[in-house]
C-alpha cells in the first residue's frame, strides 16, 4: 500500500514531494540537535540534477544522513531490504527514494533511474549493490557502468563515513562524515576503459575509493 502511494514520488520535483516538504526541516532539525554530520566538497554537487551520486554503502542510514546533510531529496536507488523498517521505508519513499526487489532484471532497474535522471533529478546510486559488512569497499557491479553510459549524467563520488556506528547522543559529537569529489563523466574514462563494462564500473568506484581512508578502500587499496 505505501508503494502505490509513493508510486510517482522518485519522478516527482521537490516541491511536489509532500512527505519531504512537511517533515525535512523537523526531522533535519532533531537529528542535527543531538549529531553532527560533516559535510566536505559541497561545491561538487552541482546546484541542480540531472546528476548521478555513486556512494560506497556500509548502513541504512546511509541514504537518509546524504540527503539531509545536503538539503536534496537524493532518489536513491536501493534494494527492497532497506525499505522493511515500516517508518524508515515510509519516510524514504515520502522522499523520493524507490525499492528494487531482488530477482527482478537490471532492465527494470535502468528504466527507473533513466525516469529519473530524465526528469533532471539527482539520482543516488551504491555500485557495491549491497552494504558492505565490515565497511570496506566490495567490487562495484557492471550497472552502474551501464547508467553511466546510457544517460550520460555527470557522475559525483560521495565517500560516507561512520554511520555505521553513528547515533543521536546528549553529548553532540560528529558522528559521520560526506565527502564529496570533483563530478566527471563515463566519456572521461580513458577509451580501453569504456570498452568493458566492470573495467568501467571498477574506474568509477575508484573515484570514491579515493575519498575514503585507506583502511576502507577494501578491493580498491591499490
Amino acid at each position: 500500500m505505501i508503494e502505490r502511494l509513493f508510486r510517482d514520488a522518485p519522478v516527482q520535483p521537490p516541491s511536489e514531494l509532500w512527505l519531504w516538504r512537511l517533515l525535512f526541516r523537523p526531522i533535519r532539525f532533531v537529528v542535527f540537535l543531538f549529531a553532527r554530520f560533516e559535510l566536505r566538497g559541497r561545491e561538487h554537487v552541482p546546484a541542480a540534477g540531472p546528476y548521478i551520486v555513486v556512494a560506497n554503502h556500509q548502513n541504512w542510514k546511509d541514504p537518509p544522513v546524504v540527503s539531509l546533510s545536503l538539503g536534496i531529496p537524493i532518489r536513491w536507488m536501493a534494494k527492497v531490504e532497506a525499505f522493511d523498517w515500516f517508518v524508515v521505508g515510509f519516510l524514504m519513499r515520502g522522499a523520493g527514494n524507490f525499492a528494487i526487489r531482488r530477482g527482478e532484471s537490471d532492465r527494470r532497474a535502468l528504466e527507473l533511474s533513466m525516469r529519473v535522471l530524465r526528469h533532471g533529478l539527482p539520482l543516488g546510486v551504491f555500485p557495491e549493490g549491497h552494504r558492505s559488512p565490515d565497511g570496506r569497499l566490495l567490487r562495484a557491479r557492471p550497472g552502474i557502468a551501464l547508467l553511466a553510459e546510457r544517460s550520460a549524467a555527470p557522475i559525483v563520488p560521495c565517500a560516507i563515513v561512520g554511520t555505521r556506528t553513528a547515533r543521536m547522543r546528549l553529548v553532540r559529537r560528529t558522528e559521520a562524515v560526506i565527502t564529496f569529489g570533483a563530478p566527471f563523466r563515463f566519456a572521461d574514462l580513458p577509451a580501453e576503459v569504456r570498452r568493458d563494462r566492470q573495467a568501467s564500473a571498477d574506474a568509477i568506484m575508484r573515484r570514491v575509493a579515493e575519498l575514503l581512508p585507506y583502511e576502507m578502500r577494501g578491493v580498491y587499496a591499490d
